[in-house]
Order: C-alpha cells, then sequence, then structure tokens
C-alpha cells in the first residue's frame, strides 16, 4: 500500500488540472471525479449517481466503495458499506461510511483504510459564481451555499477525531481557498 493517499473532491479549483502530474499515491475520487481523476477507488453516497451510473461503479469493481441510506439495485461486484447518514463526523466502525456528501465519505474511506497522509484536493466548498464543480453534470440547488458551509464544517468534528492518531491531513487550495479550515493548507501548484 502506498503511505500517500489523494482524496480528489469536486471543487472548482480543479477546473484545468492536471491530474496525470500528481505524484504517486492511492487515489480516491468521489463519483465522476473517480474517473476523471484516474482514480483507484470510487465513492458514493449519491442514489441519483448510483441510479445513472451503474456502468461506469461498475468497472471500479471491488474499488467502488457505495453506501446508501435505503433500498437499492446492487452492483455486482462493487463493495456495499453502511451508510451512517446521521452520524457526525468519521465512521470508524469496519465497513461504514458517513458524511451529507460523496466527497467526505471518500475522506472517510482513507481513514478507514489505514492511510496516514491524506492529501484533499478540490475541497473548496465554495461557488465560483459560474459553477460549484469543476466537471459538468450538477445542477445547481436552491440551497447550494448554505450545503457548502454546512458541508464544509463536518471536516471540524473528523479533525478532533483524527487528533493524537498519527493521521496527517492537507487540504490543497487554488487561489479561491477552501471552506474546511479544519486541517492546515497548502496551494495546489505545490503538489506538482
Amino acid at each position: 500500500m502506498s503511505e500517500h493517499c489523494y482524496v480528489i473532491g469536486s471543487g472548482p479549483s480543479l477546473i484545468g488540472f492536471d491530474f496525470d502530474a500528481l505524484p504517486a499515491g492511492f487515489r480516491i475520487g468521489p463519483n465522476r471525479s473517480a474517473w476523471l481523476a484516474n482514480c483507484d477507488a470510487l465513492v458514493t453516497v449519491d442514489r441519483n449517481f448510483h441510479r445513472k451510473e451503474i456502468e461506469r461503479i461498475a468497472s471500479f469493481g471491488a474499488n467502488a466503495y457505495v453506501a446508501l441510506p435505503d433500498k437499492y439495485l446492487p452492483i455486482p461486484g462493487v463493495s456495499y458499506w453502511v451508510y451512517a447518514h446521521a452520524f457526525d463526523g468519521l465512521a470508524l466502525a469496519p465497513h461504514t461510511l458517513a458524511g451529507s456528501n460523496s466527497g467526505f465519505a471518500a475522506f472517510n474511506l482513507a481513514v478507514q483504510l489505514g492511510y496516514k497522509d491524506i492529501a484533499l484536493l478540490g475541497f473548496d466548498f465554495k461557488w465560483d459564481g459560474d459553477r460549484s464543480h469543476f466537471h459538468e453534470g450538477y445542477n445547481q440547488r436552491k440551497h447550494l451555499e448554505r450545503n457548502l458551509a454546512t458541508w464544509a464544517r463536518a471536516f471540524d468534528t473528523a479533525a478532533r477525531q483524527l487528533r493524537g492518531t498519527g493521521v496527517t491531513v492537507t487540504n490543497f487550495v487554488g487561489p479561491m481557498g477552501s471552506r474546511v479550515t479544519a486541517f492546515p493548507t497548502a496551494p495546489l501548484a505545490d503538489l506538482l
């Protein structure tokens, strides 16, 4: 197992980012980021994404981690985990993922898999005026601004959980910064 793990979110800071230039490490991507950023693993807690992208999820096989709150048609060969949606912070019970969005669940998976050096990319939780993701395919919702702030605050609890565990998390940010303030930041350019 590589000692470095990149959790690649979907924030607009990643528009035009060269994922192929990232140093070696295991890559985990939530939803579409998984194939757009050439990730090793895909994570989703989004039932609509699960329904729409069955073939692409299946292509990840056992490296697709799905945690959904209700009944769904399972995809053969995919890893289904328990979804602790209402849980505040990281789910640490085996085969359990938490988070109100797939990005947080992907971060939770990195911790569950035992990575000690985790880099967050694209965890802006900001609206750049045009879009909230570096890729197409997401309709902007009515309460997006409030949701982005809530989703970013979830990392505060995770940071407290990780104190004293030897896990290092760095949030690599673009020029707009990030609403996730629980971890030290560094410029995205430092990764290349």
